[in-house]
Parts: C-alpha cells; sequence; structure tokens
C-alpha cells in the first residue's frame, strides 16, 4: 500500500500548490477578522487540523497563546520539533470530527489550507462543529478556509485532471491528480486523488492521497452551524479581502462563526 503525502510534512503543502507568503498573509487577515468581529481582546487559538502548525508559528510569535491538534502522528511531530523552543505553541493528536481537550477554553479557531470539506458525513460534521463549539467560550470566533467550488464534470470512471511538477525541501515533485466517480445522491462535490513522486536522493517515493470533498457553500455552512446548536454565521469574505462581493471570488472564501 502506498504512502500519504501526509507522512512527509516537508512536502505536503507544496504538493497542494501553497504559494509563498500565503500564510503570513492568511495569519494578518485572520487578525483582523478577530478584532472586527470580537470586542474582547483575542489571545487563545485552536488550530484545527492544524499539520505542522506554520499558522501556529507565527501566532505564537506575535504573542498569541496556540494550541494545535491532528489526527496525523508524522504531522504532530513535525509540528513539535518545529516548535521546540516556542512556550506558547502546544500540540495534541486528536480525531477532528470529535475531540475534547484538557485546555480552558479558547478566544477563536481557526481551520486553514481550505482542508474543511474532507468532513464528508453530516453526523460527523455536527460532531465536529459541537467539538469546536465546546472549546470555545461564548461569542468565540470559528474561521473556516473553504476552496471555491465550481462545478466540475461528472465522470463515470477514474480520469486524468492534470500532470504538474514542484520542488519542495530539495528535492523534485511529480505530481498527477485524478477525478474519480461520484454518486448523484452523494454529498460530495467531488473526489481527489493525489499521486506525489518525490524524488529523493535515495531513491523515489510515490504517494497516494485519496480525498471527498463535501459540497460546501457559504449557504450550507450556515445550515449546519444553525444545526450543530453551537454557532450562528457571523461573517462571510473572499480571498482574505473584506470588500470584495461573493460573486468577485476566485480562489477561497472564509466563513465567520460565532459561538452562541
Amino acid at each position: 500500500m502506498e504512502p500519504s503525502i501526509y507522512e512527509y510534512p516537508d512536502v505536503f503543502r507544496r504538493a497542494h500548490m501553497e504559494s509563498p507568503g500565503e500564510i503570513p498573509a492568511e495569519v494578518i487577515f485572520l487578525q483582523q477578522v478577530w478584532k472586527r468581529h470580537r470586542k474582547r481582546p483575542t489571545r487563545r487559538i485552536l488550530d484545527i487540523a492544524c499539520g505542522d502548525s506554520p499558522h501556529g508559528r507565527l501566532l505564537a510569535d506575535d504573542g498569541f497563546e496556540v494550541v494545535g491538534i491532528d489526527r496525523s502522528a508524522a504531522m504532530i511531530a513535525a509540528g513539535r520539533r518545529k516548535a521546540k523552543a516556542i512556550a506558547n505553541l502546544r500540540f495534541y493528536r486528536r480525531p477532528i470530527e470529535k475531540f475534547t481537550l484538557p485546555e480552558r477554553p479558547f478566544d477563536a479557531a481557526i481551520f486553514m489550507s481550505e482542508t474543511f470539506p474532507v468532513i464528508v458525513e453530516n453526523s460527523r460534521l455536527l460532531s465536529h462543529l459541537k467539538s469546536v463549539g465546546r472549546a470555545l467560550k461564548r461569542g468565540g470566533l470559528y474561521c473556516i478556509d473553504i476552496d471555491r467550488q465550481d462545478p466540475i464534470p461528472h465522470v463515470s470512471r477514474r480520469t486524468m485532471w492534470r500532470e504538474r511538477t514542484a520542488r519542495a525541501a530539495g528535492v523534485a515533485l511529480d505530481i498527477r491528480e485524478f477525478h474519480r466517480p461520484v454518486a448523484w445522491h452523494s454529498p460530495l462535490h467531488s473526489i481527489y486523488e493525489l499521486e506525489c513522486t518525490i524524488n529523493f536522493p535515495a531513491g523515489a517515493v510515490t504517494t497516494r492521497d485519496l480525498i471527498p470533498v463535501r459540497f460546501t457553500l457559504p449557504s450550507t455552512l450556515e445550515l449546519a452551524a444553525l444545526a450543530s446548536g453551537m454557532f450562528k454565521m457571523a461573517a462571510t469574505y473572499c480571498d482574505l479581502s473584506f470588500t470584495k462581493p461573493l460573486d468577485k471570488c476566485r480562489y477561497r472564501w472564509t466563513g465567520v462563526l460565532r459561538r452562541m
């Protein structure tokens, strides 16, 4: 069985086309959101599906207290290694669908890198929102980063989408992406298959990940928030802008939920 790209923390972000400077821009935007939507100072942050928590490291450097959770042992280990000298950044290995933490309530939570739609089943989505809600103070904010989901062709069999190359951590990556069939009655937007050959000096390793992506729009996120009994939608923003309308969204949008 082929390994997952998420077993290689120094590589996976470039495989997912993360741009230089993207994370610092997101951290600045998040701080602006908190100032805009919270009357009280925001000090304690929960970073959900954090990976090795690049957002958390930047926030901790700015004086925030950050706790990251992720299900991947490899990612948590990488995060702890990179944050070894940062006292105000801690990690817990937890499933994102249902979790508790030995921590006092947080002022805000974040779910970045457009990963939120991997929570596919209704029961798990509601369980996730309830877990986050229990971890937040009343009035706390939950900022969720979601990729714009344009219509994609429905395929009847596994179909090549594109091939590309990249470099990360000094090694070349050969990347192939596929679409997979989705049933008409499924809540999925797509099933995305990522194949990545990492050309290490000692020999190439090929990873493979199958990523179901739930159909998630501002209206469906608002409905899920209300159904959880924990949140209301406070705002929706496009492309890290406070002025761009939804109709002009190019890449991604941010849902801001407020803990009731």
